[in-house]
């Protein structure tokens, strides 16, 4: 069998401010991944060595937990430090901005390998809602596709900031491929009340990790259907909405339950993905699945799209090491917004073919949190 050269794909995760710092230096010390680096940027040294600790102390603790090193980097780049001395952008995204573009050199270096690059912002500050776009741009400039986690502010923190987060969060879905959008209010009605604050988004920040490792196990693993960087980069291509998704089965039976449980998220506004223009739904098996179960799922999918133009890539991987019988990972993009909408009668599913091939009971358990969102496109 023809292996994948996953070094040759390159993703790099990258934070920016104090909010994706900080999400950052969660997700290097747990991934399981060592193709995949780890970069956070900031006008503010402090946090810079605040991320660096963070790492250090959850790297070690993961390595006494799985008696084993396995090191991931997580580098620190200071932007502006000849404009703001390293003290920060002053909550002014403007400060920010300036201070990104006086290190634009610093920035091409630190993303000039990378095949896909993934953002991590908090909006209504200075450094993730002024950084961030320079950023973007850059990796336009450079061929480089980009994914955009943001968060919103917390709707008590006032509306300069609010103001401030939106001004940023229109800039960033023109110029990223796609951009996720999660809000900080949703975590008060989606968790306990009694969840600590610094819990709640560590909680966020297992989301986007889990969402993550599934886009990085399919591009960097070989199975017997691939999804490869350029059917992601064709997908994340199509201008419009974007939704995706994890959801978590422990029986074959279940896949279909798993796939519509990936498309709902307390954390956000619950939505659809009818109308889309593409879809990838990547399969990941503890063993192979029944052709039955498989094809009932993308059946359910194409009833979920509605869609008789839609391009549908599936993958299939088989995963020994999975704690539970499968996860299906779902990202759609080129969703028409809801005044574009025209339902169809006719439902066609156009599947991709198998380029390698080669010759299971319970229920269904899914994350503790699906992580489906709905995205704003470049559209």
């Amino acid at each position: 069998m023809l292996e994948k050269d996953a070094t040759k794909i390159k993703i790099h995760v990258i934070g920016v401010g104090g909010c994706g710092g900080n999400a950052v230096s969660n997700m290097s010390s747990g991934s399981g991944h060592s193709n995949i680096r780890f970069s956070s940027i900031n006008t503010d040294i402090s946090a810079l060595n605040q991320c660096q600790n963070l790492s250090q102390k959850h790297s070690h603790e993961h390595s006494q937990k799985h008696s084993q090193e396995h090191p991931l980097k997580h580098e620190v780049v200071l932007i502006g430090e000849h404009t703001t001395k390293g003290f920060g952008a002053g909550a002014n995204p403007e400060v920010a901005k300036h201070a990104a573009e006086h290190s634009i050199e610093l920035l091409k270096t630190l993303i000039a390998d990378d095949t896909l690059i993934i953002v991590i912002a908090g909006l209504g500050g200075g450094t993730g809602s002024g950084a961030t776009s320079v950023l973007l741009d850059l990796a336009a400039e450079m061929g480089i596709d980009a994914l955009c986690f943001v968060t919103l502010p917390f709707k008590s923190e006032g509306e300069k900031r609010k103001e401030i987060a939106y001004h940023a969060l229109e800039e960033i879905k023109r110029k990223a491929n796609a951009t996720l959008v999660l809000s900080n209010d949703a975590l008060i009605t989606a968790l306990d009340a009694t969840v600590g604050i610094i819990s709640a988004f560590r909680h966020c920040d297992t989301q986007m990790q889990r969402i993550i490792e599934s886009i990085i196990t399919m591009l960097t693993s070989t199975g017997y259907i691939n999804v490869d960087i350029n059917d992601f980069s064709h997908i994340l291509s199509l201008e419009g909405d974007t939704a995706l998704g994890v959801g978590v089965a422990n029986s074959d039976e279940t896949l279909c339950d798993a796939l519509s449980h990936a498309l709902k998220n307390p954390l956000v506004q619950t939505n659809h993905i009818r109308g889309t223009q593409g879809v990838i739904v990547q399969l990941s098996c503890q063993q192979e699945p029944s052709i039955s179960m498989y094809e009932s799922m993308l059946a359910e999918l194409q009833t979920l799209i509605e869609s008789a133009q839609a391009l549908i890539i599936s993958g299939v991987t088989i995963n020994e090491a999975l704690p539970h019988f499968a996860e299906v990972f779902v990202i759609a993009t080129g969703i028409p917004p809801d005044e574009q909408r025209e339902p169809t009668s006719e439902k066609i599913v156009e599947m991709k073919r198998p380029r390698l091939s080669e010759p299971y009971n319970g229920k269904g358990e899914y994350l503790d949190t699906p992580t489906f969102v709905r995205l704003k496109g470049k559209g």
